[in-house]
């Protein structure tokens, strides 16, 4: 056969011609290039099978297998923030575990508004996602998000929302909460306060809880400004300099995570206070480069990568008809001890 260039058109190479190869029956060659059916298939014929399809070049055709069973071999999944350094760890956590049962992830963002998320599912549905991971969940996205599970599997991550029945991958942010206020107490600090991202996410409740319930066990004065809208370094250098006018003196700072820790040193720096000479910050999640900030910045590590992978290893599950528990123990929390947390050794800022 010729094409219109005069060079033969070369034929796809078919499962069959796999089979043949690999001198296996059509139906065998099928389940040993198929992640979800290669179990029952020898490790040397599934090997082979594959080592031979690599050769060929054969590809699967994903849409005529989804076509079969139903599945698009896709997962939604949604973010607050792209521009969260904290993000990156996550998605590769949940393509690492989806990838082992040949699916891929769809990702979209929300900006952490409830329109976008609305319409990023939307979109994601229409494509026809086998179900979906969110970590941009907030109270008021409750109805939305149960509606969505009436129609695929969803898991939340990150955030979670309690009593709703819908399973979640989460971290210890109560616990998180007490290591940074024990943190700051063992540093000498006595005056703290808190910049909360939005009460609405729980996770963000439950740091502020529980570092409050450690401060009130540790004897510290501690506080709380307004929380913020987003979770970004703007509103962390807006929720300090709301702190610093608020005029109680004050030698510590939590902030609940670490883009808003390190918005929180650039408004003590335009106040004229150092890091921690003056005042020491506390951030949370360990983002990448973090240790690279300066100062290189305390923080509560949240294992983003293993969040991923226990999400995606539920979502699948759950894709499979399996029950997934609602809620399952938190990821521990651990603390980073790095330069932007020091013990106390100035008067405090604003004393007379």
């Amino acid at each position: 056969m010729e094409t219109s260039g005069g060079r033969a058109a070369r034929r796809s190479v078919t499962l069959r011609d796999v089979a043949a190869a690999a001198r296996v029956h059509v139906a065998t060659a099928s389940r040993a290039l198929d992640a979800e059916t290669a179990h029952p298939v020898a490790p040397k014929t599934r090997a082979r099978v594959q080592q031979v399809a690599q050769e060929l070049g054969y590809r699967h055709h994903m849409m005529a297998r989804g076509l079969r069973r139903g599945l698009s071999s896709t997962v939604g999944v949604v973010v607050a923030d792209l521009g969260n350094p904290y993000t990156a760890p996550v998605l590769r956590g949940i393509q690492a575990s989806l990838e082992q049962a040949d699916h891929m992830a769809l990702v979209a963002e929300s900006r952490d508004e409830s329109k976008a998320l609305e319409r990023a599912v939307d979109h994601l549905l229409a494509r026809q996602v086998d179900g979906l991971i969110l970590l941009a969940a907030r109270a008021g996205d409750l109805a939305s998000i149960l509606g969505w599970t009436a129609r695929v599997p969803v898991v939340l991550a990150v955030r979670s929302l309690p009593g709703s029945g819908v399973p979640a991958v989460t971290h210890d942010d109560l616990g998180g909460g007490r290591l940074a206020a024990r943190h700051l107490a063992e540093l000498g600090h006595r005056r703290v306060v808190q910049l909360p991202g939005p009460l609405d996410v729980q996770s963000f409740t439950d740091r502020q809880e529980g570092f409050a319930e450690a401060a009130a066990q540790l004897g510290l004065e501690a506080w709380s400004v307004a929380p913020a809208s987003r979770p970004v370094f703007d509103e962390g250098r807006r929720l300090m300099e709301l702190a610093l006018a608020d005029g109680r003196p004050l030698t510590g700072v939590f902030a609940h995570n670490d883009p808003m820790a390190m918005g929180a040193v650039r408004a003590l720096r335009e106040a004229g206070l150092g890091c921690p000479a003056d005042v020491s910050v506390v951030g949370y999640n360990d983002v990448p480069m973090a240790d690279c900030f300066d100062p290189p910045l305390t923080t509560v590590r949240l294992d983003g990568g293993e969040i991923g992978r226990r999400a995606g290893t539920a979502v699948l599950a759950a894709i499979r008809g399996l029950e997934v528990p609602t809620s399952s123990p938190p990821i521990p929390a651990e603390l980073v001890v790095r330069s932007s947390a020091a013990p106390v050794t100035t008067p405090l800022p604003g004393a007379r």
